[in-house]
């Protein structure tokens, strides 16, 4: 497998919209914010566009992603 970066084009293993890789971090919800600690290296924030346009974002592990 492809090494994920910051810029790679990852799907969740399970399926789902290709997203893009914005940052390494740690999920910690303060309302609907994601804030990322750049030193843990086991997850990584991602972006993407839902079906109506709007872009979202999230943390997810690094083992639950595949390359696009």
């Amino acid at each position: 497998m492809e090494q994920i970066s910051i810029g790679s084009v990852v799907k969740l293993k399970s399926g789902g919209p290709p997203m893009t890789v914005t940052a390494y971090g740690t999920k910690l919800k303060f309302g609907s914010i994601i804030a990322t600690n750049v030193e843990d290296k086991e997850q990584v924030k991602c972006q993407w566009f839902d079906s109506s346009g709007s872009l979202q974002e999230d943390v997810f592990p690094i083992a639950s992603l595949t390359s696009n």
